[in-house]
């Protein structure tokens, strides 16, 4: 039975570390053994060289282990034989254990028993240990000359063995000199159970069987003994030192040792660990007094101090709850109480908040009879589809023991409660009239933690092998499909058009759609994402309507109310969710972006886009909100991609050069309303459910592209230096970032022949440097004449204008033309129609 405890105790750990090379090893029990996974594996398995960066260790595997070390007592890894291969590991699992220690043997590192005597165990009941102390203690007796006061052989051992459990206990030390401090501290003290709970646990051997213990509840009574005492055989000697226990001592002393942790509360009748209570009356109290706090005013009521504080700080104490991995929130309602109160349990790399993702919590039905602990999900993120389908694979996924996998409960009549109860995939039910100790609830909150976290190493091995599986698609199959599917929809768009606003998103994740109203950038925007996989109904596609009265980043990413609760902007959601799925795609639309100043509201996205960078291969920014507002950092992850359409009038607001410095500015000014030879034979397209890989860019500054485009880069470069001549004129020379985004998009063009290098460059000056161009002065008209040279190759003429399709660059030329002749007839030009 001991091989078996502790196998199990090692399975409830979550990594360990080699003892010579440090590697670190991730592990997770189930009914087959250790599941083990090493930096090194998961590196294997995330460049294809693996089918799994999981390896299963036996069962039977690590018995023999146990075996071989056990026998001989002090092992390094030259010892093992049936564990050779893994012996590094071995060691340093079996190093975790409580009786063992990390030591040298032959100059390498080697784990040993740890060694006790059987005077370190009592032999002798509590009640008649606590005889002796209260002689000491009433007739203050000289323990030394122990013989002289009790010459009776009986009388004399019986009073020995008294005196070395005192000794056990603390009250007197080795040369049994009496320990003043503590006897009056016990004399004094009204529980004095307590006192003797606090010296046992201190002693090393005591210490040992409680840890172990605590992690073996399920296990019946008699087994449990069994283990202790086969593990009393295996490192406790006799006083001499010289053999290890007999089997009729080691029954003895065992029996000794776990009745005295019972009688000071140590361990119940099953032998299971008894723990301080804190959350058990935390949760009874919650029940007895809430519906009666429910009539009264909620502001500052202490059920809110409750819930929200004192229940939180209890579950954050236990040891399994780690405050780098975990939140733990709860909640009693804002504005209004709750009719359901909860208490959350969240990983924060799965979701910092109970709108979304999946989680454990404590639900209170509206009655106050009932409370469920479950296996949740957020309903107010989550479409019911969602939830029916995540339920469905917690459910079959993941073995769980004690739990009911399913959500036929009732928790009250509210729409709350039934949403509440549709989003659980697996529960454990307490009442308030039979409320489980502690120990039990304790126990249970941390199975439920381990299925939960099961599910999260599920869900992680699937998006990796996902990953993996699905081909990378093209940029020429994907802007094909684009063009086709938009024109399935009943749009007309040409396909250069498709492919210019894929180059951009690709370019850089934050482009602006200019024009006239009604030419459909909004409706563009939908159906590129929609032909991608994003649609709002997956959460991978979010409109935000944005209002004139904007003024700063709280709009748009959420702000601290007066009682210091973060409210979320419709931003940061979507920021959340596309940090949670790094594989999809997510689009935003910021819709009439200019109502309000882009600068003011949109500042802190244009910084952070700047700080992107690349740590361990991840794509990451500054975080756009710091930890300590949302639970987590939130960053402006690689796999978000922002669109702002923009409608240039009197009710508008123009653009800073930072924000045309960090967009891509397309104009769809274009309009045919006789064109309807798209609408005929159109074949309905399916979306194309593409991986982030395949719109992502490849780079962030230019030295990511040089080595393999030195050509390119150059002869982008030297078109870029002759604009810049044009542009000294009125200070609007372009810098490194556009003169670096247009290298990217001429690169990502000519990759797949998606454009021209002519086509190209012609898209990036319409994009990038003429929206830049505004003003009433004759430098401007010289600047505009100056560009029309480059993109003609002739001087303008008003009266001589070329044949637009036959020069270098005729987007550009013809824009320019017309900003030309604004300038001519009003005396002011700008890129921008209508401003």
């Amino acid at each position: 039975m001991l091989e078996k405890l502790i196998i199990n105790y090692l399975g409830h750990l979550k990594d360990i570390q080699t003892l010579s090379s440090m590697e670190n090893n991730s592990i997770k029990l189930n009914d087959k053994g250790l599941y083990v996974e090493t930096d090194t594996s998961k590196r294997k398995f995330v460049v294809g060289g693996k089918d799994s960066s999981w390896e299963l260790i036996s069962f039977q595997f690590l018995y023999d282990a146990w075996n071989e070390f056990s026998s001989i007592r002090l092992a390094n890894s030259s010892d093992f034989v049936k564990a050779k291969g893994r012996s590094s590991f071995i060691m340093a699992l079996f190093s975790q254990l409580p009786f063992v220690s990390v030591t040298q043997k032959n100059g390498k590192k080697a784990i040993i028993l740890n060694q006790f005597f059987t005077d370190q165990l009592p032999e002798i009941n509590l009640n008649q240990v606590l005889e002796l102390l209260e002689e000491v203690i009433a007739k203050g007796l000289d323990l030394k000359s122990l013989k002289q006061r009790y010459p009776e052989d009986n009388v004399y051992r019986l009073k020995s063995r008294a005196r070395q459990g005192l000794k056990l206990l603390g009250f007197i030390d080795s040369q049994y000199v009496i320990n003043v401090g503590l006897i009056e501290e016990y004399r004094s003290s009204k529980v004095r159970s307590v006192i003797l709970k606090k010296q046992m646990i201190k002693h090393t051997y005591f210490s040992i069987v409680y840890e172990l213990l605590s992690k073996f509840s399920d296990l019946e009574k008699v087994y449990k003994f069994q283990a202790i005492k086969e593990l009393g055989m295996l490192i406790v000697k006799n006083s001499a030192g010289d053999n290890l226990m007999r089997d009729s001592v080691a029954d003895a002393r065992t029996r000794y040792m776990l009745s005295w942790m019972q009688e000071v509360d140590l361990l119940d009748e099953e032998l299971n660990p008894i723990m301080e209570e804190s959350i058990r009356p935390l949760l009874i109290k919650t029940m007895q007094n809430y519906l009666t706090a429910r009539t009264e005013r909620l502001t500052n009521h202490p059920m809110g101090k409750l819930v929200r504080n004192e229940l939180p700080d209890a579950i954050c104490r236990l040891p399994f709850i780690d405050s780098n991995t975990y939140l733990v929130k709860g909640s009693i309602g804002q504005g209004n109480w709750a009719t359901v109160p909860w208490l959350a349990i969240l990983n924060k790399n799965v979701t910092p908040s109970t709108q979304r993702g999946y989680y454990i919590v404590y639900l209170f039905s509206e009655n106050m009879k009932e409370l469920y602990l479950t296996f949740a999900q957020g309903i107010t993120e989550t479409s019911r589809d969602e939830m029916l389908q995540l339920n469905e694979e917690i459910r079959t996924n993941i073995g769980m023991d004690g739990v009911i996998k399913s959500n036929n409960y009732y928790l009250g009549e509210s729409a709350k409660a039934i949403g509440y109860v549709e989003s659980t995939a697996a529960y454990i039910k307490y009442s308030l009239d039979n409320m489980p100790s502690e120990n039990q609830l304790v126990n249970d909150l941390e199975k439920m933690i381990s299925y939960y976290e099961r599910f999260i190493d599920y869900k992680k091995e699937r998006r990796e092998e996902e990953m993996i599986v699905i081909p990378h698609v093209n940029e020429k199959e994907i802007t094909d499909h684009i063009h086709s599917y938009i024109q399935s929809k009943g749009f007309y768009y040409k396909k250069e058009e498709v492919i210019n606003l894929y180059l951009s998103l690709k370019t850089k994740p934050f482009v602006i759609l200019s024009g006239i109203s009604g030419t459909g950038k909004t409706k563009m925007v939908q159906w590129v994402a929609e032909s991608l996989g994003a649609t709002e109904k997956n959460g991978q596609f979010t409109l935000i309507p944005v209002r004139p009265d904007w003024s700063d980043g709280s709009d748009l990413l959420g702000y601290l109310d007066i009682k210091g609760d973060f409210n979320q902007g419709p931003l940061t959601s979507v920021l959340e969710r596309a940090m949670d799925n790094p594989s999809k795609p997510f689009f935003v639309l910021l819709d009439e972006m200019n109502l309000a100043r882009v600068e003011y509201y949109f500042s802190d996205l244009l910084s952070v886009m700047e700080s992107r960078r690349r740590e361990n291969g991840e794509m990451i920014t500054t975080p756009v909100l710091p930890f300590e507002v949302d639970g987590r950092d939130i960053i402006l992850p690689s796999n978000v991609y922002i669109v702002g359409t923009v409608n240039m009038d009197e009710t508008t607001h123009p653009f800073s050069k930072k924000v045309l410095d960090r967009s891509n500015t397309i104009e769809f000014n274009r309009v045919q309303l006789d064109h309807f030879a798209f609408l005929e034979d159109l074949e309905e397209q399916e979306p194309l459910s593409i991986e982030n890989q395949s719109l992502a860019g490849d780079f962030l500054h230019l030295k990511d592209a040089y080595r393999d485009n030195m050509a390119l880069i150059k002869k982008v470069t030297e078109v870029l230096v002759d604009i810049n001549l044009q542009l000294e004129g009125i200070g609007a020379q372009v810098g490194y970032r556009v003169r670096d985004e247009i290298c990217f998009y001429v690169i990502y063009s000519e990759k797949e022949n998606l454009l021209t290098f002519e086509a190209a460059m012609d898209q990036s000056i319409l994009q990038k440097i003429l929206p830049r161009i505004s003003g009433s002065d004759e430098r401007v008209w010289d600047t505009l004449k100056g560009l029309y040279e480059i993109c003609t190759n002739q001087v303008y003429d008003f009266d001589v204008l070329p044949e637009f399709d036959k020069v270098i660059y005729p987007k550009s030329a013809q824009k320019i033309v017309d900003m030309i002749r604004r300038y001519q007839l009003d005396g002011f030009t700008s890129f921008w129609i209508g401003s």
